[in-house]
């Protein structure tokens, strides 16, 4: 059975130990038409967009997990399990990432055990253990695949396949990969984006990328090494570390300003930075302004580009970015 997700808080570690393949949704590139029935055009087009493909009946995934990040995203699980035949279930992912929340998350997760065995899966100790060797390599084969040279294409693959293919996928990508010369560097920060074209338009203007991006290396970008556990409740409490410790997400709060922290420290070998913004993404925009001004110190150059999927003009994209390049080259 296949097991879809939408935020990168989701565990897919505990989905693939119970014996699922989790399957990342994305939003298509038609046009939203039978979701605007259920969901306010003033929603984001990422959830939109995910659901109308859940409409038109594109989706191979049989149960979809929601995991607490959004406003939109918790209230479309009611609308989803409404209106599709698929299971869905809810898993809370505290808003603040703080040590007295992490019981709390524990116990989430024993409940969400329970839950995927009621669909039919087992998880054990050794399922966990597999599951967490094939996601930390994974893990850390993409970092090394975008050490050499960013690829999207590839990210946005590997997030919609079996663990086991996406390491034999990213493999392959590593044998091909090659350096690029010396460009100017931009760090690319903000929401989901999975149309790849996009992040073309900036290697075809002359940048060299690094990202802050959901659909990018915050999928990958874990602080917590493996280590050896003992029992099932061991490897939970180890996926409480793991996901506690991810890269940050402005859908969270973070007592020590770790979510900016976390950006200035990317931006620092960067000439610029564009803050690629998903249209209605509240929690990215209520950061833009003072994470702006914080840049700006810096000494960074600063753009910012507002998407809605799918994206209407290419073009229109390409002459912003090429202009942002004019200005830092």
């Amino acid at each position: 059975m296949n097991v879809g997700y939408l935020c990168t808080y989701t565990p897919k570690e505990l989905i693939d130990a119970a014996g699922f393949t989790p399957t990342r949704i994305f939003a298509g590139d038609a046009q939203i038409s039978l979701a605007t029935a259920h969901i306010q055009s003033y929603a984001c087009s990422q959830a939109r967009g995910s659901f109308e493909r859940a409409l038109r009946g594109e989706l191979d995934v049989q149960a979809v997990v929601f995991t607490r990040c959004c406003d939109t995203l918790m209230r479309l699980a009611d609308i989803w399990e409404r209106n599709t035949e698929m299971k869905v279930y809810n898993l809370e992912f505290p808003t603040r990432v703080e040590e007295k929340s992490k019981e709390y998350y524990f116990g989430e997760l024993k409940d969400f055990v329970k839950v995927l065995e009621e669909w039919g899966g087992e998880v054990t100790l050794e399922s966990l253990k597999e599951s967490f060797s094939l996601y930390y390599e994974l893990e850390e084969k993409l970092k090394e695949l975008f050490n050499i040279k960013p690829d999207y294409d590839t990210a946005k693959k590997v997030q919609e396949m079996n663990v086991r293919d996406a390491i034999k996928l990213v493999d392959e990508r590593l044998r091909e990969a090659e350096g690029e010369d010396k460009k100017p560097r931009v760090l690319i920060t903000g929401s989901v984006c999975p149309f790849v074209e996009v992040y073309r338009l900036f290697e075809d203007a002359g940048f060299a990328l690094k990202d802050d991006i959901c659909t990018g290396t915050r999928f990958f970008t874990f602080n917590t090494p493996p280590r050896d556990i003992g029992s099932v409740d061991e490897g939970l409490r180890f996926l409480v570390e793991k996901y506690f410790n991810k890269a940050p997400c402005p859908t969270k709060h973070f007592p020590k300003d770790d979510r900016f922290n976390y950006v200035l420290e990317l931006a620092k070998d960067c000439e610029g930075v564009v803050f690629l913004l998903l249209k209605f993404c509240e929690p990215h925009f209520y950061d833009y302004p003072q994470l702006k001004e914080r840049l700006e110190e810096m000494g960074k150059k600063v753009l910012l580009l507002e998407l809605e999927f799918p994206i209407a003009s290419y073009e229109q994209l390409r002459t912003r970015i090429e202009a942002f390049y004019e200005v830092i080259a």
